[in-house]
């Protein structure tokens, strides 16, 4: 009995045991860490003071990019643009492998479309519009480069195809010279207006000698093709200060051929080696030659022959340097004494090829002079190729692609792509 009863004790104290610490029980107990106190019931939060007011930064402000400023729309139209652009590269990039494979139909559909989107970016809004007009005129640049160049299927993209200059191979060599036309061209030249000084010598003569007879062809040929350029080389001939008559140095250094190549890589109508070239802002890209275009090369020659006058205070020994360069020029002058290129010329100390550049010259602008005596009055020139600048009317850019790319003028170019930004 007394087990009994104290069974049923130890049994009652447990259970007491249990609900007390049970009314203690709360569901924090369950997460709160053993070595953190209990927070008090009573404690009230405290109250944080506001935070100090943020100050005027006078660096900033003012400075901030365009960018940053612009609504999410803007920017997004201006990521279209460029995601535009980079599917026109696409598309260029395709027209090169088609041209490469001999395939122009599918090149042509390539080209045409990767301007037609180029114009389309230009409408979307764009981050560096300046940038993006550089990419446009590369990109056209290059495909009438490669519509000029009409590549075959093993030839090489990048290298395109170019031409000899015509005269190249006469440059050193001599023709005889006609006893009868000896009188009859000074009296041509005492009667012709030119502000190049006119020589007669026996060098001039055997040139008239040749370009009358064996070398006609050659001679019409060049004053064909002259007329595309023509208007605009004598207008920049005449706003740098340079003789009219030295566009016959274009003749005499390419045949008016915008992308003839010398033995000596001298490249463009007026046949720039690259150093010299970039020296006068004639830059070579990927896609691109300054040196090929017609009206950049004009100005580039204009001013490079404006400084070698300069230089000599001669017109002949301007010419003679501008194709041997100034340095052998200055070298023959010091070893003789004689600032004279018929001197210089008489002693041997030019190269071949320059003691027939200047009578070259010379022959070719005293026959076109006196065209009708020699012949060649009132041929038919080319239609030129650089006019005036036009204001096109407003068209969608697809109506302009095609001729965009294939337009030889820098100024019809411009006016395009305004035309379709409007």
């Amino acid at each position: 009995m007394e087990v009994k009863t104290e069974t049923f004790c130890i049994f009652s104290l447990l259970f007491v045991a249990v609900v007390t610490s049970g009314c203690g029980y709360t569901q924090q107990s369950k997460f709160q860490m053993s070595f953190l106190p209990r927070a008090p019931r009573s404690a009230v939060a405290a109250e944080l003071p506001e935070p100090p007011p943020v100050q005027h930064n006078l660096y900033l402000g003012a400075d901030i990019p365009a960018i940053i400023l612009s609504n999410p729309q803007t920017l997004q139209r201006r990521t279209q643009g460029d995601a535009t652009i980079q599917t026109a590269i696409r598309r260029f990039q395709a027209g090169k492998r088609a041209y490469q494979a001999n395939d122009v139909a599918n090149a042509r559909q390539e080209f045409d479309r990767a301007i037609d989107l180029m114009l389309e970016a230009g409408e979307q809004g764009l981050i560096d519009r300046q940038q993006f007009e550089r990419q446009l005129d590369e990109m056209a640049d290059s495909i009438h480069r490669y519509d000029l160049a009409d590549l075959g299927a093993g030839a090489v993209v990048d290298q395109g195809k170019f031409e000899k200059a015509p005269l190249e191979d006469i440059l050193q060599m001599t023709f005889p010279v006609d006893p009868k036309l000896k009188d009859k061209v000074r009296e041509q030249v005492a009667a012709t207006t030119s502000q190049l000084p006119l020589s007669v010598n026996d060098a001039v003569l055997g040139y008239i000698n040749y370009f009358s007879n064996r070398g006609r062809k050659t001679l019409l040929f060049g004053l064909q093709r002259s007329g595309r350029y023509r208007p605009m080389i004598q207008r920049i001939l005449d706003e740098e200060g340079i003789p009219q008559e030295i566009i016959h140095l274009a003749q005499a250094e390419s045949g008016f051929i915008p992308r003839a190549v010398s033995r000596a890589a001298a490249g463009g109508m007026w046949q720039f080696l690259k150093w010299r070239g970039n020296e006068y802002g004639l830059k070579q890209t990927a896609y691109t030659d300054d040196r090929m275009d017609p009206e950049k090369a004009t100005r580039a020659a204009a001013r490079h022959l404006r400084d070698l006058y300069h230089e000599f205070g001669d017109w002949y020994l301007a010419i003679a340097a501008y194709n041997c360069g100034p340095g052998t020029v200055q070298k023959a002058v010091e070893r003789t004494g004689y600032a004279d290129f018929w001197e210089l010329r008489s002693r041997g100390v030019l190269p071949a090829e320059t003691t027939s550049y200047v009578p070259i010259i010379l022959a070719m602008t005293i026959m076109e002079k006196n065209a009708a005596e020699y012949g060649i009055e009132g041929f038919q020139l080319d239609p030129p190729w650089f006019t005036t600048r036009w204001r096109l009317p407003p068209r969608p850019a697809s109506l302009w692609s095609r001729i965009y790319w294939t337009c030889r003028s820098p100024s019809w170019r411009h006016s395009i792509r305004r035309a379709c930004e409007a």
